[in-house]
């Protein structure tokens, strides 16, 4: 299959003026958006301490099975994301609803 690298680029570029997205980023966003593939994007820096607070909680609680280990794991992961100057990091959909997940159980 064959792609409009002009137009890819050209998107891009619109992204990076018009949303303030790194140029990385928007190229994530622009390659996502011609190959149809819907890619996540997550404000992880605003919100760090919810994550982070749900981590401290869970390791607390105790990891009592896999799944819970698991989780803990992808939140971390998205805790390191590379992130554009907004705080906003092109994340796979399961991190996204994890971290979703963890600001609204973090209270």
């Amino acid at each position: 299959m064959r792609y409009n690298l002009r137009q890819i680029m050209r998107r891009a570029w619109a992204l990076h003026r018009e949303r303030g997205f790194t140029l990385m980023t928007a190229l994530r966003l622009a390659w996502g958006e011609a190959k149809g593939v819907k890619l996540y994007t997550f404000n992880v820096e605003s919100e760090r301490a919810g994550i982070t607070s749900y981590i401290v909680k869970a390791m607390r609680a105790g990891l009592s099975d896999i799944h819970e280990q698991h989780k803990v794991e992808h939140l971390r992961a998205a805790l390191l994301a590379p992130c554009d100057r907004l705080g906003v990091a092109v994340l796979d959909g399961k991190t996204v609803g994890l971290c979703k997940y963890a600001l609204r159980n973090a209270a």
